[in-house]
């Protein structure tokens, strides 16, 4: 069945609640669950995504269509960007919290979360996040010896490579564009942004990477 969502308007343990329209239940927006009503305890499904500031995704998509009312501001002119937030990614049992400032002065970030190799990368100047994982599978790659999981690293200008290869990778598409693993795809891992204290509040079983006390460009 397809649900449609609205804003309850109370709060859970400090987060947004939604109500879905067919049950009247509740839902946490951190669990992306409900937490009372018919539903209670039914999980959605958080899909993949890129976290960009609007005006990088508005110079690569120009086309892109926005649903605004007359409260609108697109354009967030004097707005200063907060530093002090986690990339949360939770996969099966198992949460980790990478920080932003952490993982965008890194460049890129390969670890684990439970069982799963994920590569967290964060762009300091263009503040874009992707969450990829680091398994290989699938993909024909002839006449290369590769080990899974890939380790990345990122250069003084910026570009990313394959440790194994020396493979050049577009983290917009998550797609080697150059060198042996050319054409070969990773797949995205779901995360969410949040503070540290509400992440460790939803996930209480979290470990974190990097420091809340870093910033951009130490």
């Amino acid at each position: 069945m397809t649900h449609t969502f609205g804003n309850e308007g109370a709060l859970f343990m400090n987060a947004m609640t939604w109500w879905d329209h067919e049950t009247l239940s509740i839902w946490s927006q951190p669990w992306g669950a409900a937490i009372d009503g018919e539903l209670l305890g039914t999980r959605l499904t958080l899909v993949p995504f890129e976290l960009v500031p609007w005006k990088v995704w508005v110079e690569r998509n120009p086309d892109t269509r926005v649903l605004v009312d007359e409260r609108a501001d697109l354009s967030f002119v004097g707005h200063i960007p907060h530093d002090r937030f986690v990339i949360g990614v939770s996969i099966g049992e198992s949460a980790k919290g990478f920080y932003f400032a952490t993982t965008a002065n890194s460049g890129v970030i390969n670890d684990h979360v439970g069982d799963f190799p994920v590569a967290v990368f964060a762009d300091a100047e263009t503040r874009e996040i992707d969450v990829f994982l680091r398994r290989i599978g699938g993909d024909s790659v002839p006449d290369v010896e590769i080990s899974s999981p890939l380790e990345f690293e990122v250069d003084s200008e910026g570009r990313v490579t394959d440790t194994a290869t020396g493979s050049t990778w577009d983290l917009r598409i998550g797609a080697a564009i150059d060198g042996p693993m050319r054409g070969v795809t990773l797949q995205r891992a779901p995360f969410i942004s949040s503070f540290d204290w509400a992440w460790e509040d939803f996930f209480p079983q979290t470990e974190f990477r990097g420091s809340r006390n870093d910033r951009l460009g130490d």
